[in-house]
């Protein structure tokens, strides 16, 4: 098939998004399909065979990100010359509606991932005073109805949509993000001497925990909550950890300078921004995944931390309470300080059976294989693009 995956956004930027579009991309070819990325360009971005760069309005934007120019004449001239079989589109707004005209002028059927809580991100960069918890429903009603399928990464998107957008039940479908190969095989020697490089040998007779976030540090992850409750954890603790913090962002100066006055700045590390092919061995060498995000749609890190069987310790909220069980494969708390730090606490003191946690990550990363998401993806591009209807709620993966 030939397939164009549309995007706001995309590669140099580092987010979920860019992420799993360049996964399914990857996992698309490797299927022996055509694929076409078409993304905005940026002033650091390198040259990358099937990825059309079109206009960018503004070149930073909220939260660091570009505004792209959806108008730009570019996209048509280059989407004529490849005969697509289909049009799978990342975001309602922007390139969004630039799909649905071309989609409809070219009759080519037309695929929509929702990965994104908009309302979410709009709340934290306004500090809560514009609201779209009832805007963003009727705009995504209206935009859906232009789809002829659409996918939510988990569950719970899926129920959101259905319940909130008033999405027809037959035209939703669940494909998560895939999980490189990589993530499944790290060695002990490589988990060895990441913990090694951050002094989490044994002393005594214990070892001591290494935990882990992975993150864009931006106000809409909610690292400033992971600080503070680290910061009580370590007052109950009383002995050594570290915590590697791997990302960076906007707002990483602020953490650093929280990391400062709540006195953890040799606890915590923060190590930038790592190419994905080092990421795999860092989940797998953590003895936890620690995340407070409460914007996700499905949390792709936390997928991550799975495929290393590194056990999650988050927040109850979307998009990760479809992956994280408490006591199957990780803890989930409500926000606050008190409980996430007495979650640590438990955890670090073995007062959680840890080796159960970790068998079970892994068992409930398996089922994320980038090609095995690839493959749910063409089997429904195929039924859309022979008319077929396709069962209610397809897209439940197995390993």
């Amino acid at each position: 098939m030939r397939i164009a995956l549309m995007t706001n956004n995309y590669k140099p930027m580092v987010g979920g998004v860019p992420i799993s579009i360049e996964r399914l991309k990857r996992g698309l070819e490797s299927c022996g399909h055509q694929v076409t990325v078409f993304a905005p360009s940026y002033e650091e971005q390198e040259q990358e065979e099937n990825v059309f760069r079109y206009a960018t309005l503004v070149k930073k934007f909220i939260g660091g990100i570009v505004l792209p120019n959806p108008f730009d004449l570019k996209i048509e001239k280059e989407f004529k010359k490849h005969k697509f079989d289909v049009i799978h589109v990342h975001h309602p707004m922007l390139i969004g509606r630039t799909a649905v005209y071309l989609s409809e002028k070219y009759n080519i059927p037309l695929v929509f991932t929702y990965h994104t809580r908009y309302e979410k991100y709009v709340e934290c960069y306004t500090k809560g005073i514009a609201k779209l918890d009832r805007v963003m429903p009727l705009y995504l009603h209206t935009f859906l109805k232009h789809c002829d399928f659409v996918f939510a990464p988990t569950a719970g998107m899926r129920d959101y949509l259905v319940r909130d957008c008033k999405v027809p039940a037959h035209r939703l479908g669940i494909l998560p993000t895939g999980i490189e190969e990589r993530n499944y095989r790290v060695t002990e020697t490589e988990k060895n001497r990441i913990r090694e490089q951050y002094g989490c040998g044994i002393r005594g007779c214990e070892q001591i925990p290494l935990l882990l976030t992975v993150s864009r540090l931006a106000q809409e992850k909610n690292v400033g909550f992971l600080l503070e409750s680290l910061a009580l954890f370590k007052s109950r603790y009383r002995k050594p950890f570290r915590m590697i913090v791997v990302g960076d962002g906007p707002d990483r100066k602020v953490y650093e300078r929280l990391c400062g006055k709540l006195e953890l700045t040799e606890e915590v590390v923060f190590t930038g921004m790592l190419a994905n092919e080092e990421t795999a061995a860092y989940f797998a060498a953590a003895d936890a995944f620690c995340f407070a995000s409460k914007t996700e749609t499905q949390g792709i890190v936390v997928l991550e931390a799975f495929a290393g069987g590194t056990p999650v310790l988050a927040l109850r909220a979307s998009g990760v309470e479809d992956l994280v069980s408490t006591g199957i494969n990780g803890i989930l708390t409500a926000e606050d300080k008190e409980l996430y730090a007495n979650a640590l606490l438990d955890f670090c003191e073995g007062r959680t059976d840890r080796s159960r946690l970790s068998e079970n990550a892994y068992a409930s990363g398996l089922q994320y294989r980038e090609e095995t998401v690839a493959k749910e993806a063409v089997r429904v591009y195929n039924e859309i693009a022979a008319g077929r209807p396709i069962p209610i709620y397809s897209g439940a993966l197995r390993a």
